[in-house]
């Protein structure tokens, strides 16, 4: 450790920096005290297997003590930057260079200088333990901290203390030009301040526990393959913290939520070294056993033997990596669901006129072509260049040309210098684009559970692609996910694991027929990756009428599908009638109604007939499962016979309209409303029918509705038998 000035030094006040050296060891040694004796006290409590009362006060009296000690630090630190007697680097490594930089502008001795580098040093490295105590009371905390209370207050008083080291501890923004002057008086504005990514990339790592699945990847064995909960409970950030995070520090300010997309970049980079790391160090130990096999001539099979002892177990380490970067990939979607604010073009005046939702104050740079931190080089063109080009273009006199020539030039030239007093966090693209790059860097990560995944499919058709700068760089996750989800479906024998991933599907086959919409995405597997979604369980779905709107709009909206495609869909969709409840029987057939009508060419389906050799009788030679072309199903050399069996439906209101199918008049009977099938279900029939019947009265004195009665046979039967039957004789009715 760096010695702290003494008292015969002339560089900075000897008694106050002795006095403050000592109360900072003094608070860190206390605080390092306490967490022994808390470790302690936790360990007992575990090994005893129930509460104590008297622990807990303990427990209870220290963590208020540690809040004490923490605030106290905070506040000397604090000071100490706004005395300008302590400099924080932007950068991850010591702040020397930059205290040394800022007191040689003071032109004074290399002694004093000396002597407050190391005085800097010094209270850089207290910063950083001090800092470090704050991370390790946030990052203990887990999802089961509910059940300690005590746990989960500690953390939340870290972070809260950790946020306001944040605010308190700016760091000078780097790449402004030279001619940029942080005096007041000069060209700038003297905000010259941002804020510190070093210590927000610490804490985002704290709460998304990546240090924590990056440290155990080196320590993983095959063994912890069985200890999949205990791991989730140790990586699963509480719902607390993160709340706390977004509403106390994020969500108040657009500097923070900046940076906060690109800390999640950076952290989302190093998982991935991380896993790359972890690969190459398992191939290499395959190979090393591999190598040693091939030098033996004898034919010895246990090196053989234990190479593949070796591939297997370094697959398992491989596996459980990836289980335990998903599972920090889910803390950072998490986030990210919660941010749900970006500014857009709209919102452009927002972000440079509310300085109050800054918790730095950007700094206002000169009208002069100035490099913007993290964004673009905006520079004037010369005025007399375009004057004379002006003048070259045009030889009348005319004043109002001329006018307008030169109210051109000055807007353009107003638009250019509003552009270079711009920084980076002050422009709505660069924090959607920033939000782009966050979500596409973390929907990169491996193993994000499907809990979370069906969130963030959801968040990305609804809001993200609305606002992102280009949202066809998602395509290849929605592809990705939905190919993922129809394979599981496929081949799983649970019926939950295939509902599960069938939702997952549906999702992001809505995204892609978003980005194809609106955005001109050209995906033409669409339709037969549409047709392979149609299941019976697609009825009883959560997300079943988000697929059925999809479904009608895919269908109905194009008119210029081939008839192979639809006379596919219109076979699918009755053989879903016939398996499905009597709500999705009604659906599919005004859906297939109104595509016969709109498809005239598919009309062969309804009046297709037999041979008269064959009694009548078609052989049906659809393919109902098909891999890639709709156009092998041979859906136009079949019929819709399904039509027939649904004319026999138990539900009334099902037999009718399968009766209707093919015999409206194209001209006189209207498209049926799509809508008004969409939302039925089979609480919905049964209303319905119970109010066509009659069966309840109004109240209040009104007038009875007139019911009919429901028939339950058609003979009165007169005994219990039948006629014929053994004991038809036993059991006779009077």
């Amino acid at each position: 450790m760096t010695a702290v000035p003494s008292s015969s030094s002339t560089t900075t006040p000897s008694s106050s920096s002795a006095e403050t050296a000592k109360e900072i060891k003094t608070l860190l040694s206390q605080l390092n005290k306490s967490k022994k004796k808390r470790k302690k006290l936790h360990k007992q409590q575990h090994n005893s297997n129930a509460r104590d009362g008297g622990r807990e006060v303990d427990v209870r009296d220290i963590n208020r003590e540690d809040a004490i000690r923490l605030d106290k630090l905070r506040k000397i630190f604090s000071e100490l930057i706004a005395r300008d007697e302590f400099t924080l680097s932007s950068s991850s490594g010591s702040s020397t260079a930059a205290s040394s930089t800022n007191i040689s502008n003071n032109n004074k001795g290399e002694s004093n200088i000396e002597a407050k580098s190391q005085w800097n040093n010094w209270l850089t490295k207290q910063h950083s333990l001090y800092t470090t105590h704050l991370l390790d009371d946030i990052a203990s905390t887990t999802i089961t901290a509910t059940s300690n209370n005590n746990e989960g207050i500690n953390a939340c008083t870290s972070l809260r203390t950790y946020c306001g080291v944040l605010a308190s501890s700016p760091v000078p923004i780097t790449g402004l030009s030279d001619n940029y002057s942080d005096d007041k008086n000069g060209s700038g504005s003297g905000n010259n301040k941002m804020v510190s990514e070093r210590l927000l990339n610490k804490l985002l790592a704290s709460i998304f526990k990546s240090r924590t699945c990056l440290d155990s990847l080196s320590s993983l064995t095959p063994s912890d393959v069985n200890n999949n909960e205990d791991t989730e409970q140790l990586l699963t950030t509480s719902e607390a913290q993160l709340t706390q995070l977004h509403s106390e520090l994020i969500s108040q300010y657009y500097d923070v939520q900046y940076f906060t997309y690109k800390g999640i970049v950076s952290i989302v980079l190093e998982l991935i070294s991380g896993l790359e790391r972890l690969r190459k160090l398992a191939k290499e130990n395959v190979d090393e056993v591999g190598g040693g096999k091939g030098e033996d001539e004898g034919g010895d099979t246990g090196e053989e033997g234990k190479g593949d002892v070796q591939g297997s177990n370094n697959a398992v380490l491989i596996a459980n990596a990836e289980r335990k970067v998903g599972l920090v990939a889910e803390n950072i979607c998490r986030l990210l669901l919660l941010m749900d604010y970006v500014p857009t073009k709209d919102t452009q005046s927002e972000l440079e006129e509310d300085m109050s939702r800054y918790l730095f104050v950007p700094p206002v740079l000169p009208s002069s072509g100035v490099e913007i931190i993290g964004g673009e080089e905006y520079k004037e063109e010369d005025s007399e260049e375009s004057e004379s080009s002006g003048d070259e273009e045009s030889t009348d006199d005319d004043e109002t040309s001329t006018n307008k020539r030169k109210k051109s030039r000055t807007s353009n030239t107003n638009k250019r210098i509003k552009k270079s007093k711009l920084i980076a966090w002050q422009q709505s693209y660069k924090h959607r684009n920033a939000l782009q790059e966050a979500w596409l860097s973390v929907l990169r990560l491996p193993n994000i559970p499907v809990r979370t995944q069906k969130l963030v499919l959801t968040h990305l058709s609804n809001y993200i692609l609305k606002v992102c700068p280009s949202p066809l760089r998602f395509a290849e996750y929605f592809t990705r996910v939905f190919q993922g989800g129809v394979e599981s479906s496929g081949g799983s024998s649970s019926s939950n694991v295939s509902t599960t991933n069938s939702l997952t599907s549906i999702l992001s086959l809505h995204g892609l027929f978003i980005l194809m919409l609106d955005h001109q995405l050209e995906y033409p597997q669409y339709y037969n990756s549409l047709y392979k979604l149609l299941h019976p369980r697609i009825l009883y779905t959560k997300y079943r009428t988000r697929f059925l709107r999809l479904l009608c709009k895919s269908l109905l909206s194009n008119s210029m599908l081939p008839a192979y495609v639809v006379a596919a869909f219109c076979k699918k969709l009755c053989r879903l009638g016939l398996n499905g409840p009597p709500s999705g029987a009604l659906f599919v057939l005004a859906l297939v109604s109104n595509l016969l009508r709109k498809h005239g060419e598919c009309g062969c389906l309804i009046h297709r007939k037999g041979k008269n050799e064959d009694d009548g009788l078609i052989t049906d030679v659809f393919v109902e499962n098909v891999d890639d072309d709709l156009i092998h199903t041979r859906a136009l050399e079949s019929s819709l016979w399904e039509l027939t069996a649904l004319e026999k439906h138990y539900h009334p209101a099902v037999s009718t309209l399968a009766k209707s199918v093919g015999t409206e008049d194209d001209k006189t009977t209207p498209m049926y409303d799509m809508e008004d099938f969409i939302v039925h279900t089979y609480k919905s029939l049964f209303e319905q029918e119970k109010k066509r019947l009659g069966g309840s009265g109004g109240g209040g004195g009104g007038k009875k509705r007139g019911g009919s009665k429901v028939s339950l046979t058609f003979v009165k039967p007169e005994g219990l038998f039948k006629d014929d039957d053994v004991f038809g004789d036993v059991f006779k009715s009077s």
